[in-house]
């Protein structure tokens, strides 16, 4: 179904009402109009016609009474005209206008013409000529275009002739209707029994047309297409007849008129109460559209952007303003809703609940939790309260309200107290409000209990993990408990220091974030080999292969002494000789174990010396008769060559075999983003290899394990879902070994790319590895030459040097020494000769 605008179904429908209403209207306007203009037209067209023919009538009478008078002197001198005749003729002019000129002659055939100039006398002689035409052609009454002459002769011995203009005679003051060209007027005689005079162009009305008017009066005629109405008047005192012709376009003229100016009104009107009603219909329609949007837009929950307006519709006002308030309302509630659930603070959760049943109800409110020992305590701290009707949703106890707050498994989380004021009293929706209020507090409550949780357990988890890798070997043991003590330690140093470290600050979930990546920081590990963290001797693996080493000198020895037994058997002559070369072999044999075994210790720089004589020792032999597969594993036979395989075999006392190798048991790709990369075998185990080691004790595939364990490490964090605030534990924790140069591991990243917080935890690893007393390996550093090393570090840019002063100047160094130091570590330190140092 097609649907239109309001605006535009409010505009057809009050125009239609109006226009349906108009029409009908303008209809009955027009047809009383029409007749009420017919009746009055007749009236004014019989009027104006009664006007001329009461002129005619008395311009006739003046007249006539003119002719009479001069007829009825016997005896006239028109050479001396009496004065009263004189004076009767010049007031007949005056009253007279139509009478223009007055013609006397006398028996003699003299002549006067009197002649009408603005009421006044003109007194001329008139030619005999003249009169004499103009009394051939008269009889009573005469007409000429012009004129209607009158002629009069009682006096046989005078004639008397009158001009009247016909132009006046029919002439009225109203020239709107009857002084038309094509108004027609007729006189007509009715002795003579024809039509004396006629002013009717084109067409004159013929006799048979004017016999039919005379005889019914107002009749109609037609002339030349048009319709006429025709009105007679019989002239007083007169066989006349005035006869006048009207055409009815002419008498429904003024109708016309009207009739075409109420048609423009009506439209007029119309088109302004179309634009009235657009108006109308745009006022209200737009409110009404307002008041749409507005809802629209609580709908989709934009709130306080309603548009406020007033109408003088009260019902849209009041709805408008009804908007208005719900609009408020439902935001003042979500808002409430939103601070709730946002907030992880339960005390502000206590202020913002006060604050809102306050300004609603004007009572305050206390907040209780359930404690970890079932106990109800105020989210301030301060206050306890016995557990009451703990089932119960809501009670009243000394006036005060109480509403019990319940998890999902309605098990008691918390209660609400309102006290309210002795001026307001609770009313019955202001408690179901509130009680609606408190089931969203219980959720915060109970999300935040599970959320408090759920962080126990993590940081726990995390703790066990620390700890396990701690106890897993002593060559570690407490170092990722001491290092997160540490790094807070000197965290909190540099949030309190606010002169040179003013823009370092921490928020409470950034805070969380460095506490547990400070406790992951070693977590890889856990996937390093016990035999290679706890490697003692370069030979050391899972025992110490030095033992092997020795019983093939063992065997050596053996040998060399059957041998000088068997020698002296043969020969007792040479007994001296050849006990004397005995003698030397077995010190030769003494000497060289003694070497390899001093090579095992690691405990110096090897020198490039040490390897020559390892590889000439390498290269005595001796013979191996047991067959090397016996005891082995199937995995381990497969390191095995062909020529490990063959018995008897001639082997060296220090060996180098393909057995020694042991590849990666998954292929370990190289991954690019790291500097630190394996090598191709997982260990060499190889004994000549081992102990040509020149530095400690690891081979570099042992040295690539134990550093891979930050490797391991950043790609265990990598794999935790973590939430937004803590997503960046694996920088953190993994970049403890990067340096400030960009040289360190395992991404090799300059120190604008490190965390700040990174860079804390790499002196907090470092000191903590220099001064821990309890590593079988070594032996615990004071605290002065621990420091001197990090003050070398911070110089070659392994360590941040404006971190490593503030570890100093604000004596991080120095709390955590009194708290896991023993006594004797514990020195006198030049702090300024080591910030020197840091910053040469």
């Amino acid at each position: 179904m097609k649907r239109i605008s309001l605006k535009s179904y409010l505009f057809i429908m009050f125009a239609t009402i109006f226009i349906l209403f108009s029409a009908p209207i303008y209809q009955n306007i027009k047809i009383s109009i029409t007749q009420l203009s017919s009746e009055h037209i007749s009236d004014v067209a019989e009027l104006h016609q009664q006007l001329i023919s009461n002129n005619v009538n008395f311009t006739i009478y003046q007249i006539e009474a003119v002719a009479n008078e001069i007829s009825n002197i016997k005896q006239l001198d028109i050479n001396d005209l009496p004065v009263s005749l004189i004076s009767f003729i010049s007031s007949t002019f005056t009253h007279s206008p139509a009478l223009t000129n007055v013609y006397i002659y006398n028996s003699k055939k003299h002549g006067i013409n009197l002649k009408n100039v603005n009421g006044e006398i003109e007194a001329t002689f008139a030619s005999n000529s003249f009169i004499n035409d103009i009394w051939k052609t008269t009889q009573s009454y005469t007409f000429t275009d012009e004129y209607l002459y009158l002629n009069r002769s009682k006096n046989s011995n005078l004639k008397v002739i009158l001009q009247i203009s016909t132009s006046i005679f029919f002439e009225t003051t109203d020239h709107q209707l009857v002084n038309k060209p094509n108004v027609g007027f007729y006189l007509y005689d009715y002795k003579l029994k024809e039509i004396i005079y006629s002013d009717h162009v084109p067409t004159p009305l013929s006799y048979s047309q004017l016999q039919g008017v005379l005889h019914h009066k107002h009749d109609t005629v037609s002339l030349d297409g048009s319709t006429f109405t025709a009105f007679v008047h019989k002239l007083n005192n007169s066989s006349l007849y005035f006869v006048s012709l009207i055409p009815k376009s002419l008498i429904n003229h003024n109708f016309n008129y009207i009739s075409n100016n109420l048609f423009n009104r009506i439209i007029f009107y119309i088109l302004l109460a179309i634009i009235i009603i657009y108006l109308s219909s745009s006022y209200i329609s737009n409110r009404l559209v307002t008041l749409f949007n507005n809802a629209e837009k609580i709908q989709n929950f934009q709130f306080n952007q309603q548009k406020k307006q007033k109408s003088i519709v009260k019902e849209i006002d009041n709805i408008n303003s009804t908007l208005i308030s719900m609009d408020r309302t439902i935001h003042d509630i979500l808002k409430v809703i939103f601070m709730i659930a946002k907030t992880d603070n339960l005390f502000q959760l206590g202020t913002v609940i006060d604050n809102k049943i306050h300004k609603m109800t004007l009572s305050r409110s206390h907040l209780f939790v359930i404690s970890k020992d079932n106990k109800l305590i105020s989210v301030e701290g301060d206050e306890e309260i016995p557990i009451q009707h703990h089932k119960k949703a809501h009670f009243i106890d000394n006036n005060q309200h109480y509403f019990n707050l319940h998890n999902d498994k309605k098990k008691l989380i918390g209660c609400l107290i309102i006290a309210p004021s002795s001026a307001h009293k609770l009313s019955k929706h202001e408690l179901i409000f509130i009680e609606r209020l408190i089931q969203i507090v219980a959720i915060s409550i109970n999300k935040h209990n599970l959320l408090e949780q759920q962080k126990a357990l993590f940081t726990a988890f995390t703790q066990s993990i620390a700890s396990a890798i701690d106890t897993k070997s002593t060559h570690t043991a407490n170092h990722c408990q001491r290092v997160p003590e540490l790094t807070l330690m000197l965290a909190k140093a540099a949030q309190k220091n606010q002169s040179e470290w003013k823009d370092f600050s921490l928020s409470e979930q950034e805070w969380e974030e460095l506490y547990l990546a400070a406790w992951l920081h070693d977590c890889g590990k856990l996937t390093t080999a016990d035999h290679v963290i706890d490697k003692a001797t370069k030979l050391d693996m899972f025992t110490n292969r030095i033992h092997e080493i020795r019983t093939r000198y063992e065997v050596l020895k053996r040998d060399a002494e059957i041998t000088y037994l068997k020698k002296l058997i043969d020969d007792k002559s040479n007994a001296t000789l050849l006990q004397e070369n005995y003698l030397r072999t077995i010190k030769e044999l003494d000497e060289e174990f003694a070497f390899i075994a001093q090579s095992n210790i690691g405990d110096e720089f090897y020198h490039n010396d040490n390897i020559d004589r390892l590889h000439n020792l390498a290269t005595r032999t001796f013979t191996r008769t047991l067959d090397k597969r016996l005891g082995l594993s199937w995995e381990e036979t497969q390191l095995l060559s062909d020529n490990d395989k063959q018995t008897p075999s001639i082997e060296t006392v220090l060996q180098n075999n393909s057995s020694h190798l042991i590849p990666w048991v998954l292929n370990r790709k190289t991954d690019e983003q790291f500097n630190l990369q394996p090598y191709p075998f997982k260990f060499n185990h190889g004994e000549i290899y081992n102990l040509a080691v020149q530095r400690g004790t690891l081979t570099n595939e042992e040295r690539f394990l134990i550093n891979d364990h930050i490797i391991q490490t950043i790609n265990m964090l990598k794999t935790l879902p973590y939430p937004d605030h803590l997503k960046n534990i694996p920088l953190i924790a993994g970049g403890h070994h990067e340096q400030m140069s960009g040289k360190g591991y395992p991404y090799g990243i300059p120190a604008s790319e490190l965390p700040i917080t990174a860079r804390m935890m790499a002196i907090a690893d470092i000191f903590e590895a220099l001064t821990a007393s309890d590593r079988p390996y070594k032996t615990p550093k004071k605290l002065s030459e621990s420091l001197k090393i990090l003050a070398f570090m911070a110089k070659n840019k392994h360590i941040d040097a404006s971190l490593f002063s503030l570890f100093l100047t604000d004596e991080v160094y120095l709390n955590y020494a009194d708290k896991f130091l023993i006594s004797e570590q514990i020195d006198d330190v030049n702090i300024q000769k080591l910030i020197e140092i840091a910053y040469s």
